[in-house]
């Protein structure tokens, strides 16, 4: 709808942005600074942050740029899954040997991921909504990481969850894996000048420009989005077809407050 009322070549907040087109703001600047440091020292990652701050859609574009001759990316959607299942799934993804039995599947696994490491490809591992890992999977982690009597990292793990994965990982149980992190980020969002490059830039993507917001209503979003990325792209989506109703081109912050009420 909003396409034909604004002439937009595309919507401009659809999460189906292609990885090329990301906006580099800094807090992803300095995310893909750490990736790239564990990419050549391997490890294991926390990448932490509220809620929509944009950490799938940054690791998205990161993984988007490796080179598939000399990466193998495994990337673990479904994190609230048992031990084995989880083992299995990870087996699978790197073509190892098939096996039903726990200890024989773990052998494997690790088999498959040394196997890779060894063909010139690095393992890496990516645990998206991390948070939602169970912690009997939390807790036999490390031992899935132990090559050669804990003096090899032949792979990179990313974990990546809502802020309440760090304070987990800080319990008695799980101080282990959490001793073994080589590096950490917390995603932050966006302040009100990068809220407004933000926009600015994801219109100009779609053929529009940031003058279909008056200022107040720039502001408006980052108040109301508090600069999380994926309220930005909902809140200003609906703001839109507001405007789009009511046959006019101009959002005002007042369209931003009434969009705001759904959230």
């Amino acid at each position: 709808m909003i396409e034909a009322a604004f002439n937009f070549r595309c919507l401009p907040f659809s999460k189906t942005i292609k990885p090329a087109d990301l906006l580099e703001t800094a807090p992803r600047r300095e995310l893909l600074a750490r990736l790239e440091h564990l990419r050549k020292h391997r490890g294991l990652f926390l990448l932490t942050g509220a809620p929509g701050t944009g950490k799938t859609t940054a690791l998205r574009g990161w993984v988007d740029a490796l080179p598939e001759t000399s990466h193998k990316v495994v990337y673990v959607p479904l994190t609230t899954v048992s031990p084995c299942d989880l083992y299995a799934s990870l087996n699978d993804s790197l073509g190892g040997e098939i096996a039903y039995r726990k200890s024989l599947l773990f052998a494997n696994l690790q088999t498959a991921i040394r196997d890779t490491a060894t063909a010139r490809r690095l393992p890496v591992m990516i645990f998206d909504d991390a948070h939602y890992l169970p912690t009997k999977t939390l807790i036999e982690l490390p031992m899935l990481l132990n090559f050669e009597m804990d003096s090899l990292d032949p792979m990179l793990v990313i974990l990546s969850g809502h802020e309440q994965l760090a304070a987990r990982l800080k319990s008695p149980l799980l101080r282990h894996l959490d001793q073994r992190i080589s590096l950490r980020y917390e995603m932050s969002a966006l302040d009100e000048a990068a809220t407004r490059a933000y926009l600015a830039h994801r219109l100009r993507l779609a053929g529009a420009s940031l003058d279909m917001l008056e200022p107040s209503a720039v502001t408006a979003i980052h108040q109301v989005t508090r600069g999380v990325h994926r309220l930005i792209d909902r809140i200003t989506t609906d703001a839109l077809t507001l405007v789009a109703l009511d046959n006019r081109q101009k959002v005002t912050d007042e369209d931003v407050y009434n969009a705001s009420k759904t959230i």
